[in-house]
């Protein structure tokens, strides 16, 4: 069904305990209908220990459920020249394809502390999701097509992330992190990772405010290798490498209050320039077999300056 009605008719319950102002625990559970796929139930619990001050645990629990819109969150499909295929298993389901379906559970450790002058937070995340079912988009089949169809295997992510966010002197603030996202899926009969998603991460963004109400901002971001869909099958023009290479790019910005909650700012994004070389595989013949302007890996825009005014209503 590619035009459809839906409406979930559900219900909510929620508990809240709160425990001297250390632990607290959120308990939720939601039971809806689902016009196509019947009923559901989606638990969730989210808990929060601070044994002492500026240290906190935070743990979450819940499941998950969607359904598939297969064509708005690829809408990226339509700038190629794939065919697409839709294997359906239902035909009174949209798209005769099963709701996605996840459980995700998450950790979290916060603390702050004194460094140098000022304060410092320490961040420190955990996430993991694992799909029962999942809407596969598999671009590795065939490089002139795009199969959607439900998982046949197993599909997660794990991600991990550590931040610092400091102060060491007066009016500098300093952000550093770093996060690991480990993203799978069973295309066919072979666990894969997502494609054009980074596994490593890195970031540091540093500002300074003068006396003199000016500001300085410089921010670092840095992206890993990502895992590229197959297209070894077209001819050799048109072949990528199964991976991209990692990148760095470096944006700048300075302001300057003017009057009372007016600023005058002004920057530079992507500072060397960097781009993806041939960011569309046969852009000379974009009605032709081989045409995908989809497999973008990273900015396709070199150096930008940009200027503006900004005003704070409160």
């Amino acid at each position: 069904e590619f035009l459809r009605d839906e409406w979930v008719p559900g219900a909510f319950l929620e508990y809240t305990f709160n425990h001297l102002d250390m632990f607290s625990a959120v308990v939720g559970v939601r039971a809806d209908y689902h016009n196509n796929y019947g009923a559901f139930v989606t638990p969730r619990l989210h808990l929060r220990f601070e044994p002492v001050e500026k240290t906190v645990f935070r743990a979450s629990a819940g499941r998950g459920l969607k359904t598939p819109g297969i064509f708005a969150e690829n809408i990226g499909i339509f700038a190629t020249s794939r065919m697409i295929y839709v294997e359906s298993t239902d035909n009174n389901t949209p798209y005769g394809l099963d709701p996605e379906v996840a459980w995700s559970y998450g950790l979290n450790f916060a603390r702050g502390f004194k460094l140098g002058q000022g304060d410092a937070v320490l961040n420190l995340d955990y996430y993991h999701t694992r799909f029962t079912n999942q809407v596969v988009v598999d671009l590795d089949r065939d490089p002139q097509e795009v199969h959607f169809y439900n998982l046949d295997g197993k599909s997660y992510s794990n991600s991990f992330q550590v931040q610092i966010d400091m102060e060491p002197l007066e009016r500098y603030d300093i952000r550093v992190a770093y996060r690991f996202n480990e993203v799978k899926s069973t295309y066919g009969e072979e666990l894969l990772p997502r494609p054009l998603i980074s596994k490593h991460r890195a970031f540091i963004n540093m500002a300074y405010m003068t006396k003199s109400e000016w500001t300085f901002d410089v921010t670092w971001s840095w992206q890993g290798s990502k895992r590229i869909p197959g297209t070894e099958t077209n001819p050799e023009p048109y072949r990528l490498k199964e991976t991209s290479p990692a990148f760095s790019l470096v944006n700048l910005q300075v302001g300057k209050t003017i009057v009372k909650r007016l600023e005058i700012y002004g920057g530079i994004e992507n500072l060397f320039g960097f781009k993806q070389e041939d960011p569309i595989l046969a852009s000379e013949d974009p009605f032709g077999p081989y045409f995908d302007s989809s497999l973008i890996w990273g900015p396709i825009f070199g150096r930008k300056f940009y200027a503006g005014l900004r005003y704070r209503i409160r």
